[in-house]
């Protein structure tokens, strides 16, 4: 059975997309079958890992939610990285605004498509979904609906860090119910830490104290390697191997199984 989880924070910039780039890379690179679903129409997850423009991709996650004919199959990309994609891009928006108010579709379009998949007998270890930096509409919604699991990346240096947390755990709860899902919060990761500042401690302090157990013990640290891996859309650990970045991402990918493998086995 995959194991899905969906990234997600409505806040930009926060390391939502890197986080779901690298985290994938690397479980990967330990020799997971890992899908990321594209469900941000920014496109970056996809430019990422597929080191090509959004706009090449001849089907996007848009039409896989919108045409109940295509085969899942042809909107996969298997990526450089080892790691398969749905891609997303701009289209995307207009083509899940055209499904009509009342289409199952935009609640379980999704969750029913990747179901589909797994008929095929192409099982994924790992999903992951890059969500939409929102908090309603169908993207989102999707998402939630087709995930066993969230992660919150969060800023961990910014003073507004914890603010409209509360807010989007709320409506993630609200979806959850409408849709039935069984999803739940597997845990918020800290990005862009620096440990060196009092603002970094005291964010960290604050974030710890809101999250207690859920906070994931490894952080991932500003660093350049990181910054320089995403302005060259690249995954860090493909760009620089032995940069803290990639050992962030490492660390944290490591503890992610090892938290899934503990509630698994209760």
């Amino acid at each position: 059975m995959s194991r899905i989880i969906a990234f997600s924070n409505y806040k930009g910039g926060v390391g939502k997309t890197t986080s779901v780039v690298n985290t994938a890379h690397v479980l990967a690179l330990q020799g997971y079958k890992v899908l990321v679903v594209d469900l941000d129409p920014q496109g970056n997850s996809t430019l990422t890992l597929s080191r090509s423009n959004p706009f090449e991709h001849q089907y996007s996650v848009g039409n896989l939610l919108a045409d109940r004919d295509l085969a899942i199959e042809k909107c996969l990309v298997h990526t450089p990285y080892n790691v398969d994609l749905i891609p997303a891009n701009l289209n995307t928006y207009s083509l899940v605004a055209g499904l009509p108010a009342n289409s199952a579709k935009r609640i379980f379009g999704l969750k029913n498509r990747l179901a589909e998949l797994a008929g095929t007998g192409r099982i994924h270890d790992y999903i992951l979904v890059d969500c939409p930096p929102q908090i309603e509409g169908a993207l989102i919604t999707n998402a939630i609906a087709a995930s066993d699991y969230y992660i919150l990346p969060i800023e961990g240096e910014s003073v507004y860090a914890l603010q409209g947390v509360g807010h989007l755990m709320q409506a993630m709860e609200a979806i959850r119910e409408d849709s039935n899902s069984g999803i739940r919060l597997l845990g918020a990761l800290v990005t862009m830490f620096d440990g060196r500042t009092t603002a970094g401690k005291t964010v960290r302090e604050a974030i710890e104290q809101y999250f207690q157990d859920l906070l994931f013990k490894s952080v991932v640290r500003r660093n350049t390697a990181i910054n320089k891996a995403n302005l060259s859309n690249r995954c860090v650990c493909d760009m620089e191997p032995r940069s803290a970045g990639c050992m962030d991402y490492t660390a944290f990918a490591r503890e992610m199984v090892d938290r899934l493998d503990k509630m698994h086995r209760h």
